[in-house]
């Protein structure tokens, strides 16, 4: 993940940030707005750790799989649906799906006639 991702999401990573530092608390994360420098202070304050160690926490969290919750935010419904077509296999196309999306090769019927 890359840390503007992280910083644009920040409420929606907020969850995921409590789960891997149950020190920290929901109000002061969430003021932190995203900003990297300030999130690495304040998890070093309320852990008690080095920032060298924190930093490093931060960096392995970073460089995980992003959180489902920050995935399925309705906030990046319209990013997830851009980037949908990455999912296919090879050859296959985003409207290729003829049980949801229709036959390509078969005309429509006209309006008001099945």
């Amino acid at each position: 993940m890359q840390w503007k991702d992280i910083q644009t999401n920040w409420e929606a990573f907020t969850p995921a940030i409590l789960d891997r530092w149950p020190e920290a608390e929901e109000s002061s994360v969430l003021a932190l707005d995203g900003n990297q420098t300030d999130f690495a202070l304040y998890l070093s304050e309320v852990t008690g750790e080095s920032s060298r160690d924190t930093l490093a926490q931060i960096e392995d969290w970073r460089m995980g799989s992003i959180p489902t919750d920050v995935a399925m935010d309705p906030n990046r419904d319209n990013t997830n649906i851009l980037h949908s077509d990455r999912h296919l296999g090879p050859g296959e196309e985003v409207s290729d799906r003829d049980d949801l999306f229709g036959d390509d090769n078969e005309a429509e019927p006209p309006v008001g006639r099945s």
